[in-house]
């Protein structure tokens, strides 16, 4: 066995003969684009390589978004969170179809892969972001040479950009009560979200899927073991993403004052609302009992941030301050970790 080489104006290419077809004519396998002959040379060694060991695989006539699509409905919809699974989707169809779905998997080479990144960042996303893309990415191909669509994982040869360590922005205790002032002025049900947050470090979603029931208002104590996510206009109370989300977090007595007053307030305003009032036992909802809408939540700290003419952060920062000034406070950094439902190794 052996390979037959050419020149086409610039570049190189081979054909090797691998047998008969079925109605008797010559089989073969032509590659080209190769800028030297000694190039073209090497590739078709390695394919006769494959062939003689058996190892070479018909590869894949299907374009990335044609698997990619496949890969997600029938693999990721059924083994992944319904939170994970979105990210991914909206990820996959806003950014990597877009520019490489066209692409044959066959073709997809680490200039792609790699041309794709510097474009990401010319375009200004963040070297986390892109990370994360690189990691679907290499899932993906990882999948497809699984499936003999393609031989190897090109991604792995591509290189993400590095992240650089950034600064976490945080509030003072000073700009932290500062907000808590404006948010209880201007909404109620809104302000009692924030001050667990303050005063616990919990996640948005936790703090937005706590139920009365998992108060101990006695004993000081909330029990963390669900949280909420939105999506497709449908609100999901799903389990912890880790044993460690899952915890008891102690409460001070200011907040548990905080607490008591809200549940009388929220029991006068369900008898107003009589029958119109969806009782989930939440500790925050809105007018109507049902669950608040993260969007809505973020879009009312960002107006309040500017009323209460504070630093801007971000909703999740609230989690950074929270342990910023429990450290400041003397608090041992695994009490802290505890606290936000992180891994520490010890």
């Amino acid at each position: 066995m052996k390979g037959y080489f050419r020149k086409r104006g610039n570049l190189w290419s081979f054909t090797v003969d691998i047998g008969r077809k079925t109605d008797g004519s010559r089989n073969q396998k032509t590659k080209g684009g190769f800028k030297t002959k000694k190039e073209a040379e090497q590739a078709c060694a390695e394919l006769i390589t494959q062939l003689s060991k058996g190892d070479y695989l018909e590869p894949s006539k299907k374009t990335v978004q044609e698997a990619m699509e496949a890969w997600l409905e029938s693999i990721l919809k059924s083994t992944l969170r319904i939170s994970t699974f979105d990210n991914y989707s909206k990820a996959i169809r806003k950014r990597i179809i877009p520019v490489l779905g066209n692409l044959k998997l066959k073709n997809v080479n680490p200039d792609h892969i790699q041309s794709f990144y510097v474009s990401l960042s010319r375009e200004g996303l963040s070297p986390e972001y892109i990370r994360y893309l690189h990691s679907i990415l290499k899932s993906f191909f990882k999948h497809q040479v699984r499936l003999q669509n393609i031989t190897k994982n090109i991604v792995e040869i591509a290189v993400p950009p590095r992240i650089g360590r950034k600064e976490q922005k945080t509030w003072s205790i000073e700009e932290a009560v500062r907000f808590l002032e404006v948010a209880k002025e201007d909404n109620p049900f809104y302000y009692v979200v924030y001050v667990l947050a303050l005063y616990t470090g919990l996640r948005r979603g936790e703090v937005l899927s706590l139920r009365w029931k998992d108060c101990d208002l006695k004993q000081g104590k909330i029990s963390v073991c669900q949280t909420l996510y939105y999506s497709n206009q449908q609100f999901h109370f799903l389990e912890p993403k880790t044993s460690r989300s899952n915890r008891l977090v102690s409460i001070p007595e200011t907040v548990v004052e905080v607490l008591m007053t809200h549940r009388v307030e929220q029991e006068k305003h369900k008898k107003q609302m009589r029958n119109a009032y969806e009782d989930y036992d939440l500790i925050a909802a809105n007018e109507m009992g049902r669950p608040i809408n993260p969007r809505s939540l973020t879009g009312h700290f960002r107006r309040t941030i500017q009323k209460a003419t504070v630093p801007k952060i971000r909703l999740h920062d609230i989690r950074h301050t929270h342990a910023t000034i429990l450290l400041k406070l003397g608090e041992h950094v695994k009490i802290v970790s505890e606290r936000l439902g992180l891994f520490m190794a010890d």
